[in-house]
């Protein structure tokens, strides 16, 4: 058990920990990424909702 957390200390210390400026681009580019793709699903949940109605509708 002792050498897990002596590797796991080796470990964290060889990481390369991003700048603020960094993070908060790279956050920003997540968060935009995922509101695009929520709204392209919300669109494609209200067009295949729409055509099922009609196609309810036509029967």
């Amino acid at each position: 058990m002792g050498e897990f957390f002596r590797d796991f200390v080796a470990e964290s210390k060889r990481i390369i920990w991003p700048s603020k400026e960094e993070l908060v681009s790279k956050t920003g580019a997540v968060v935009s990424m995922c509101v695009l793709v929520a709204v392209i699903l919300v669109g494609m949940d209200l067009v295949f909702n729409q055509g099922i109605s009609l196609i309810h509708q036509l029967i």
